[in-house]
């Protein structure tokens, strides 16, 4: 008898070191940079993308009329500060040699479709996290910098910029905390993005905040006549 039992404890063994690569499998996969398919950052993605790809294309159309007829009256020229035209016609509305909302129709294309991807459950390698990520950081400082050109260089506030401001911000967020925390930048950057997920309401309710204070400093004798009548 106890030598039937001898066989059995070797078939076990076997068992034993087939189910450890099965572990070292589970443990590898949240290093290796890619990420699963988040369905609220793929939602945001998506949203946020479609927002700013039709702000994007509006502007580049009425850009084009501005091209035909210098005189032309634009849907979002509300008042003397508050106009698209002075905006696009200025030098910063093409800093590259072409309008900038060209720029907002390739960005949002690319960023709604990594969303579509992430809703459909697909998993990114890591090489695309950390592009996706650069260009989320790039948009996020040529933003700031048009904001600062809109407010103190060409002193008007153009709407539909205004729009893609709006969904730009949450998305660099939330993307830089996914891609942080999932380790694309290795694991070190893994707190840091898990701290701005953590964070990610404040962050994001400040930098509006700070925009919408910058707006306010700039032009609330504006704001004030426009509304209220008063000349400050």
């Amino acid at each position: 008898m106890p030598a039937e039992v001898a066989p059995e404890a070797d078939v076990a063994a076997p068992d034993a070191d087939v189910a450890a690569p099965d572990a070292d499998v589970a443990a590898a996969e949240p290093i290796d940079g890619g990420i699963d398919g988040h369905r609220g950052w793929g939602l945001l993605l998506v949203v946020g993308s479609i927002v700013g790809f039709v702000a994007a294309m509006i502007l580049t159309i009425d850009r084009f009329k501005l091209l035909t007829d210098p005189q032309v009256a634009l849907v979002c020229d509300i008042s003397p500060f508050v106009t698209c035209g002075p905006v696009m016609s200025s030098a910063a509305g093409a800093l590259f040699g072409f309008p900038n909302p060209l720029l907002g129709i390739a960005g949002f294309a690319i960023a709604g479709t990594t969303g579509m991807v992430l809703l459909a459950g697909a998993r990114l390698a890591r090489w695309y996290l950390v592009c996706f990520e650069l260009g989320c950081l790039a948009a996020a400082v040529f933003l700031t910098w048009l904001q600062t050109q809109s407010l103190y260089v060409i002193g008007a506030l153009c709407i539909w910029c205004m729009c893609v401001w709006a969904v730009t911000i949450p998305i660099v967020v939330v993307t830089t905390a996914r891609t942080l925390s999932a380790g694309a930048f290795g694991d070190g950057a893994r707190r840091v993005g898990r701290l701005i997920g953590d964070w990610k309401i404040a962050v994001i309710a400040i930098w509006y905040l700070v925009v919408i204070t910058a707006i306010a400093l700039r032009f609330y004798r504006e704001f004030a006549l426009m509304w209220f009548g008063i000349a400050l």
